[in-house]
């Protein structure tokens, strides 16, 4: 069976490591705003994103994976763009409210 971790914002150095060997890490995020902080880490670390490639939504199987967000585009700073490197996003799902889960009357 074939099993991918899933790494969270505080194993940036991990990340950075699977980006530098050619993988394509995958992470796990909660909210825009922390997207963004893992933008600031990664460029700490001397990895920018590729700005002029759209995020790519359909790199994995959706219904598989629901709760996969999108790809994105990273380049080493030091290195031409052309060399690109991909994170997938995975962001936790929204919980519906149900009869079940919403408040008390």
């Amino acid at each position: 069976m074939f099993y991918q971790i899933r790494y969270q914002t505080g194993e940036i150095d991990d990340v950075v490591k699977e980006l530098k060997k050619g993988n394509i890490p995958c992470m796990d995020v909660e909210s825009y705003e922390e997207l963004e902080w893992v933008f600031e880490q990664l460029r700490a670390k001397g990895i920018s994103r590729a700005e002029n490639v759209p995020y790519d939504k359909s790199a994995r199987d959706r219904i598989a994976e629901p709760e996969f967000e999108f790809r994105i585009a990273f380049y080493e700073s030091d290195s031409n763009q052309d060399s690109l490197r991909y994170i997938d996003f995975y962001f936790e799902p929204i919980i519906d409210e149900t009869y079940d889960n919403c408040g008390e009357m």
